[in-house]
């Protein structure tokens, strides 16, 4: 396990938390049983798009909003907002390879997000059961 002081994760594993990020929206969005539609379902509402914006727009409506540079991840969960910035990025040192190698591609060989999506299900939890403080 890597250890940062304060949670701060270098840049290089936002990539990771983002990704943590989106598995922790779209499971309290499923939680609240709404849909997530397709990229081609929503071209009906935005024919003039192409795929990639398609996708775009399905990340912005559906997806965390995180800060690229900060690494602010919040979600949002019935009508409220969390940050889960503090847990997710303790989430990702945990489970992130301690080898630059494995983590400079565009893959996920570095970060073993099976477990950290067990550990982000305390997160998830946590703000279904009202433990966690919206903003």
């Amino acid at each position: 396990m890597i250890r940062f002081e304060n949670s701060e994760l270098p840049q290089i594993y936002y990539k990771y938390l983002w990704l943590l990020g989106q598995f922790i929206q779209h499971s309290l969005l499923h939680l609240q049983g709404i849909r997530i539609p397709e990229p081609p379902e929503l071209a009906f509402a935005y024919p003039d798009k192409h795929p990639g914006e398609l996708i775009n727009i399905q990340r912005e409506l559906y997806g965390c909003h995180f800060d690229w540079d900060t690494g602010t991840l919040i979600v949002g969960y019935q009508d409220a907002q969390f940050d889960v910035s503090v847990e997710a990025k303790d989430i990702i040192a945990k489970n992130v390879s301690n080898k630059l190698i494995d983590v400079l591609g565009f893959d996920d060989k570095g970060f073993n997000f099976n477990s950290a999506c067990d550990d982000a299900l305390e997160i998830i939890e946590n703000i279904k059961n009202g433990y966690k403080l919206p903003l």
